[in-house]
């Protein structure tokens, strides 16, 4: 949501990345407050795998974030061109979990992962982004408004259900989502249209990364099953227990 910029901050004397937001939604208040808890949460990061803001607040009657600039593509565009190796794909996704790590620690839920979330820099180094709609796990003032955004490719089947007990695992499930995209090019389940999407996030047995890319280990199959888990006491209690298995898959 919004535009980013390849910017100079002349405070800091560097060029930044300056995300903007739509002039509108300066005078939304509900959407203000969900923006600067976007700033002040990603802020409090510092783990290397969270794109780190320097500044955010209000600029000309719009809403703005100065971040780190980070030469590189994000992974959507990377998929565009047809699946990673299995060893790539493991690589990117450890470090995604660790920023979600770090997050899921702080009591943070994302709620976005996806593959357009996550740069990839220089020697395939990886960043978490948009916390747009991060939420604390503890706070429920914004549930009303934020209980839908996110993207239903990568959707979580209890978000689907619009349960209002959500903790951390949604992230480990779209991060398992992910981790099949590197490894086959292809989302989960196919079908552009919500109702495909919702069927099969609630009800279809996560696709084996194999059947798909020969060169895909077997042993994945089993864990993408278990992070797309449908019930919450069968998928990975983390996200670094997902990028462990996916770990131990690749020496299998």
């Amino acid at each position: 949501m919004g535009e980013v910029w390849k910017a100079f901050d002349t405070d800091t004397n560097r060029i930044v990345a300056l995300k903007l937001l739509p002039p509108h939604l300066t005078d939304d208040r509900t959407f203000r407050e969900r923006f600067k808890r976007e700033a002040r949460l990603a802020a409090s990061l510092t783990e290397p795998h969270v794109l780190p803001i320097h500044h955010f607040g209000t600029i000309n009657g719009r809403l703005y974030v100065d971040m780190r600039l980070v030469e590189g593509r994000d992974l959507a565009s990377i998929l565009a061109d047809g699946p990673l190796s299995p060893k790539r794909s493991v690589i990117i996704i450890d470090q995604i979990a660790s920023a979600l790590d770090a997050a899921h620690q702080s009591g943070l839920i994302h709620r976005d992962v996806k593959p357009s979330n996550i740069l990839v820099g220089q020697r395939d180094f990886a960043y978490l982004i948009d916390f747009g709609i991060a939420r604390s796990a503890n706070d429920t003032a914004l549930t009303q408004t934020g209980h839908a955004v996110g993207t239903f490719f990568y959707m979580a089947p209890e978000r689907l259900a619009g349960s209002d007990n959500l903790d951390h695992r949604v992230d480990v499930y779209a991060l398992a989502c992910v981790l099949h995209e590197c490894l086959t090019g292809n989302r989960p389940f196919t079908g552009d249209s919500l109702e495909r999407q919702v069927i099969g996030h609630l009800s279809t047995q996560p696709p084996k990364p194999s059947e798909f890319n020969p060169e895909v280990p077997t042993a994945f199959d089993s864990v993408v099953a278990a992070g797309m888990a449908k019930s919450l006491d069968e998928r990975y209690a983390s996200a670094p227990e997902l990028a462990d298995a996916a770990h131990h898959a690749l020496s299998t």
